[in-house]
């Protein structure tokens, strides 16, 4: 198909050379062909990237720098500057500080592009950036940059993408980062052990249905490195580089898949005797399982009756007011329904009950309220001088939250993805990726961001 487009074009062009062969051609091109001024941002560039790294930027717009098959627009001058300063302080002078200038120059891309909107295809998905060879980098949507609202996602690795601010370090920064390790790793080569980790798993075209966070599981960062293993090294290294300890231990807790039965029950990790361990906050307090409002869930028995505390006497366990006195329970009160919470600064539990929508702590009553008492088999019970026995409320015994087992078969398949980079970056180029990374986290820091001119070539 191919070549019968080139023989038409060929016959059109032999036809309308025959048909104004009495013509005489114009020696005016239709194109522009007038040099542009060379501006103070032209001198920047000239300047801090092209004399330091050997790096061009192209930011104002050519056809022949776009794909045929989208509409996009130029970038402005100004979100041009910004793109490009930031590009510098975060990425390039990242790398200079740990191992120099003259290593970017040997061995970094040679050309940016900048273009203002997006690249949009019939699916909704957006490309953020294309590299061509290890040469030419594009980066879009420079245009949705808000220079007072610079926004480098450090929180949560899985927040929507396509929320505003525009996030930084999703659109261009771990681009960057992950094609620079294709142009190292073309280089020189990395172990084929990684292809062993994931194989078998990887989805190929398929991997653009699957989502960041269900590729966790699956050992891979993001959805894009269940593509193929050299796409998997790079997102690899570009996320782990750009990533805060949250957002790394984010992925790698969204890794660890709860186990459970054949009936979907948690299957919990038991100790020596068969039991459940109880889990246990930073102070290694046990944790109180909680109902879906937040609230503790009391212990029952095999007939859902409420199991209560007792002391070391066999003596129930009240709740007390603040005069040290038993609580007295009211009909109102119960009728309502009663929670109970714990507070763990003061290590003692609390009961509220619920009238006319809102909670009241239980201590709390009004004279319109009907005491409530014992009863057995439905009849009020007496004491010895004929006077009905108060209730008061008990403190029950609550559920504990246990350590549900869970399959680290994808966390573990991260952890030593990272570690073959890791290994990797140190033997074959001597450079330590974890200075790299804390450099990097540094520099996109809001203290190290607002320190730049982003609005002027200052």
């Amino acid at each position: 198909m191919k070549h019968l487009y080139k023989y038409i074009l060929l016959a059109g062009v032999l036809f309308t050379t025959y048909s104004c062969s009495d013509d005489e051609l114009s020696s005016n091109s239709i194109f522009d062909t007038t040099a542009r001024p060379h501006n103070a941002f032209d001198q920047w560039i000239l300047d801090s990237l092209t004399k330091e790294y050997n790096i061009s930027l192209d930011y104002r717009y050519k056809d022949s720098e776009t794909h045929i098959s989208y509409n996009v627009v130029p970038p402005t001058t100004h979100q041009s500057i910004a793109l490009a300063k930031l590009m510098k302080h975060v990425w390039l002078d990242s790398y200079k500080e740990i191992v120099g200038s003259d290593f970017l120059k040997q061995n970094c891309f040679r050309q940016f592009v900048f273009i203002g909107s997006g690249e949009y295809s019939s699916n909704e998905e957006i490309t953020l950036g294309t590299a061509e060879g290890g040469l030419k980098v594009t980066l879009f949507r420079v245009n949705e940059l808000d220079l007072d609202n610079i926004y480098i996602n450090q929180d949560d690795y899985y927040r929507d993408h396509k929320k505003m601010p525009l996030d930084l370090n999703y659109c261009y920064f771990q681009t960057m980062h992950h094609e620079f390790c294709h142009i190292l790793t073309q280089k020189k080569n990395y172990s084929t052990e990684f292809q062993m980790i994931s194989k078998g798993k990887y989805q190929g075209p398929n991997w653009i249905n699957i989502k960041d966070k269900d590729s966790a599981k699956d050992g891979f960062v993001s959805g894009y490195a269940s593509d193929e293993y050299n796409e998997d090294f790079a997102e690899v290294y570009a996320t782990y580089v750009t990533s805060s300890d949250k957002m790394w231990n984010q992925i790698l807790a969204n890794a660890e898949v709860p186990v459970v039965d054949q009936n979907g029950k948690p299957v919990y990790v038991t100790d020596e005797n068969g039991k459940p361990l109880v889990k246990t906050d930073a102070a290694g307090n046990p944790v109180f399982a909680k109902d879906a409002n937040g609230f503790l869930v009391p212990e029952t028995d095999a007939k859902g009756n409420v199991i209560y505390q007792t002391d070391k006497d066999g003596k129930p366990v009240y709740f007390l007011g603040a005069d040290g006195n038993k609580i007295p329970m009211f009909n109102e009160q119960v009728k309502g329904g009663v929670v109970y919470v714990y507070s763990a600064k003061a290590g003692a539990f609390a009961a509220y009950f619920n009238y006319g929508g809102q909670y009241y702590p239980i201590s709390v009553s009004a004279p319109s309220f009907t005491p409530m008492v014992e009863t057995l088999n439905g009849d009020t019970i007496f004491d010895k001088e004929g006077n009905m026995i108060q209730k008061y409320y008990r403190q029950p015994m609550f559920k504990y939250e246990y350590v549900q087992m869970t399959d680290k078969t994808g966390q573990n398949a991260i952890l030593e993805k990272l570690k073959m980079v890791r290994a990797y970056f140190k033997d074959q180029w001597n450079i330590d990726i974890d200075k790299i990374r804390e450099e990097v986290l540094y520099r996109t820091s809001e203290e190290s961001i607002k320190s730049l001119d982003l609005k002027s070539l200052k």
